[in-house]
């Protein structure tokens, strides 16, 4: 990707990730009348803070002059860059709810941990269970400490320009979406993008953060904007038309595991096979299998299927009466 400038005083840099895809996290730079606002920053990495270094001299902008670093959310390929950040006086903000899961962005044995217990009532094979107890966590996450600043949603108090916060969790269970009201332009991190739908986790047997992400899509939405600035890829020019299609993919996908089991009892492991067919390397069969069960727990809480309890939890559609 290649660097460009939107309206109004915002630039993007397009920084290298230490992956294939997608390839590159979108740092944007807000000017405001004190100086820079940064959303979102990278992994951790003294190869990554140095080319990030270079996109921002290449710009004239110094380290000193950004007063404020937001994350979206906390993946590390949005804020695992973040502390090297700090360690430069910039000060770093997250929303509120962040604090909640900070041991867990630190700790990947602590972030995976329910969801193992899930998992194995769920019918998945020891082979995956170990492949998940043996995660650990990454150098390019960095560490995180509780933020210096604690976002609400609405207006970004101390900041001069008029950026407001929206709490859009699904994709992450701290993701914020910021509007710039000046220029209709909202930041979705990971919440919208271009050309594919974002990952839907289930942490554990309680989450449903499917129905949030519906939610946080309705009320992106309801909110006057022009265009979306993504995490990753390329400027949303048609905000709505995409929202639709991000909306109408996980319809789809909810009817066909409603046919999947029209006359048969699975587990959550059995429909993530029936799903995705292909072989797939531990990566994508983990967040297959998650998004499989994020999509169930939509289901049970609409009331059109049932959880079973048993030795291994099997699906159902319900039947009306």
């Amino acid at each position: 990707m290649k660097k460009f400038k939107l309206s109004n005083g915002i630039t993007h840099i397009p920084l290298e990730l230490p992956w294939q895809s997608p390839g590159f996290v979108n740092v944007y730079l807000i000017e405001d009348s004190d100086g820079y606002i940064m959303i979102d920053c990278g992994v951790n990495g003294k190869k990554y803070f140095s080319l990030l270094k270079n996109y921002l001299q290449e710009e004239k902008i110094d380290l000193s002059q950004i007063k404020l670093l937001i994350g979206t959310h906390m993946h590390s390929d949005h804020i695992g860059l973040s502390s090297s950040l700090r360690e430069e006086g910039i000060p770093f903000a997250l929303y509120k709810n962040s604090i909640d899961f900070l041991n867990e962005y630190n700790d990947w044995t602590l972030r995976f941990k329910d969801f193992i217990t899930y998992s194995e009532k769920e019918g998945a094979p020891k082979s995956f269970l170990l492949d998940l107890n043996s995660i650990s966590t990454p150098s390019y996450a960095g560490k995180v400490a509780t933020p210096d600043m604690l976002l609400d949603e609405g207006k970004i108090k101390n900041v001069k320009r008029n950026l407001s916060v929206i709490f859009t969790p699904g994709h992450d269970q701290s993701e914020i979406s910021i509007h710039d009201l000046k220029s209709k332009v909202i930041f979705s991190g990971d919440h919208i993008l271009p050309r594919i739908t974002p990952f839907i986790p289930t942490v554990d047997s309680e989450s449903n953060l499917l129905n949030d992400f519906i939610i946080s899509l309705e009320k992106i939405e309801n909110i006057d904007h022009k265009t979306i600035a993504p995490g990753h890829g390329k400027i949303i020019e048609e905000p709505h038309k995409r929202i639709e299609q991000m909306i109408l993919h996980h319809q789809r996908r909810s009817e066909k595991i409603v046919a999947l089991l029209e006359n048969e009892k699975l587990t959550g492991w059995e429909i993530t096979n029936l799903l995705f067919p292909r072989k797939l390397d531990a990566l994508n069969l983990r967040l297959a299998f998650q998004e499989t069960l994020a999509h169930l727990k939509y289901l049970e809480k609409k009331n059109i299927l049932k959880h079973n309890i048993s030795k291994y939890n099997s699906w159902e559609v319900v039947k009306k009466t």
